[in-house]
């Protein structure tokens, strides 16, 4: 998904007009038009508008396209825990929060009304922004070997293709 695209499909899950999404982030409604006409590409300050303005917006998901469209978006599929251990040797927990209670929320058949909802978590723009800067700086890295562990003590290894 492009940045633009991102952008579209945050106004149409807002349920909110264009006028209504701009006054919410402060982005004006003509730049607004030029990102989803392709005529500009959206700048640092329109994605911070949106963030500030949908705070439960994945802001991994927004600059980069990647994880969830919204914070805390877990697969509940996944019973168990999983682990990764780094080149470093450090172990990070990816799944910790998978079996712990979800707060109760209201489910009807109407959309939720975007303006009437409270944020949840602030968002410190400065470390997310910086973080994004940091991980757009790293080489890009590929995968070249998965390994599979069973539970008799046996593993295979999966390789890519090189070409």
């Amino acid at each position: 998904m492009t940045d633009k695209e991102r952008i579209e499909y945050v106004i149409n899950e807002s349920g909110l007009t264009y006028v209504e999404f701009s006054a919410r982030t402060g982005i004006s409604p003509a730049t607004l038009s030029h990102i989803t006409s392709g005529r500009s590409k959206p700048t640092l300050a329109i994605m911070k508008g949106i963030l500030s303005g949908f705070p439960d917006i994945n802001p991994e998901w927004l600059f980069l396209g990647s994880g969830e469209f919204k914070k805390g978006e877990v697969d509940d599929s996944l019973d168990d825990n999983v682990v990764v251990e780094s080149k470093q040797g450090d172990s990070l927990d990816l799944f910790s929060s998978v079996n712990e209670p979800k707060p109760a929320t209201a489910v009807s058949g109407r959309k939720r009304n975007p303006t009437l909802a409270e944020p949840q978590n602030s968002v410190d723009i400065t470390s997310v922004i910086k973080h994004t800067v940091e991980a757009m700086q790293r080489p890009v890295r590929k995968i070249t070997e998965v390994r599979i562990f069973f539970d008799d003590g046996t593993y295979e290894a999966f390789f890519t293709s090189k070409g």
